[in-house]
């Protein structure tokens, strides 16, 4: 993916988490196969000369995943994002890897990218048939994953999470709509589907997902932008997510908001004093 102006980390990081998807997107379809052929009780030998293959880069898989690490904690937003819990060295890696944040002029922008964006109250999807895509599909999926691994941290967007689904459920609720299992769903041409008056408790859960994910790539963005020097809105974030008050990425993570500019500079000089007085 071309990205704007790069260091010689970032490309490198750009690098290695292309390979590592390519690798992991071969192996999952090589188990896919594999499972669809027991399951039918078949042997394909080509596809287990594959699989077997595959297993001898699990080294390699691990080497990647390793750098992958390793240069992740240069990104100009790792001070924030590595204190937020849920979130890995792997995944965000997979996540801001794929990101241009300079061609990213707007909070909105990076979340039509990431495949986030609703428009007349439709999320984008795939049809049948191909076509080109408005968002990168890559992305959408890592961002999917980075946010089950913040719910399952059962921390601050965790929180948000669950404010987000009861304000979907109070709203439904208040709308006279049945909020129930998918299994309880009415069929039609053998396919479940919502009647009016009715919706899925996982489609309210993806709902609520979907606004965990978008406030993380707003503080991202934001966070992001502002160790680039490049220009910030912040009340968009907020006008788009609809809350009274600004959120500061860093009362998301789990220390307070690092000291910078001539304040930092004041702090060290007095620490340097401290320890100077101890050594007398």
């Amino acid at each position: 993916m071309a990205l704007g102006i790069m260091t010689t980390s970032t490309k490198t990081l750009t690098t290695l988490v292309n390979a590592a998807l390519a690798i992991e997107k071969l192996r999952v379809a090589s188990e896919i196969r594999q499972t669809h052929l027991t399951r039918q009780e078949k042997q394909d030998p080509e596809t287990d000369e594959l699989h077997r293959r595959l297993k001898d880069f699990e080294d390699f898989e691990d080497f990647v995943d390793g750098r992958v690490s390793y240069f992740i904690q240069s990104h100009p937003a790792y001070p924030w994002f590595s204190e937020v819990k849920g979130v890995g060295r792997e995944n965000i890696a997979k996540v801001v890897a794929l990101i241009d944040i300079q061609k990213a002029n707007t909070i909105s922008s990076l979340w039509k990218f990431a495949g986030l964006s609703v428009e007349n109250g439709v999320a984008p999807k795939r049809h049948k048939g191909g076509g080109r895509l408005e968002y990168n599909s890559q992305l959408r999926s890592m961002c999917w994953r980075l946010g089950l691994s913040l719910l399952r941290a059962k921390a601050k967007f965790y929180d948000y999470y669950l404010k987000e689904k009861d304000k979907y459920y109070q709203k439904y609720e208040n709308q006279g709509i049945k909020i129930v299992p998918a299994t309880s769903l009415p069929k039609k041409d053998g396919k479940r589907y919502e009647p009016e008056g009715m919706i899925a408790q996982g489609h309210v859960h993806n709902r609520a997902m979907r606004k965990t994910i978008k406030l993380f790539l707003a503080c991202l963005w934001l966070v992001w932008r502002e160790a680039e020097g490049l220009p910030v809105t912040k009340p968009y974030a907020i006008e788009r997510l609809r809350h009274n008050s600004y959120i500061d990425p860093w009362e998301m993570t789990d220390r307070e908001k690092p000291i910078i500019g001539e304040r930092a500079m004041l702090v060290e000089k007095t620490n340097v004093r401290e320890r100077a007085k101890g050594r007398k």
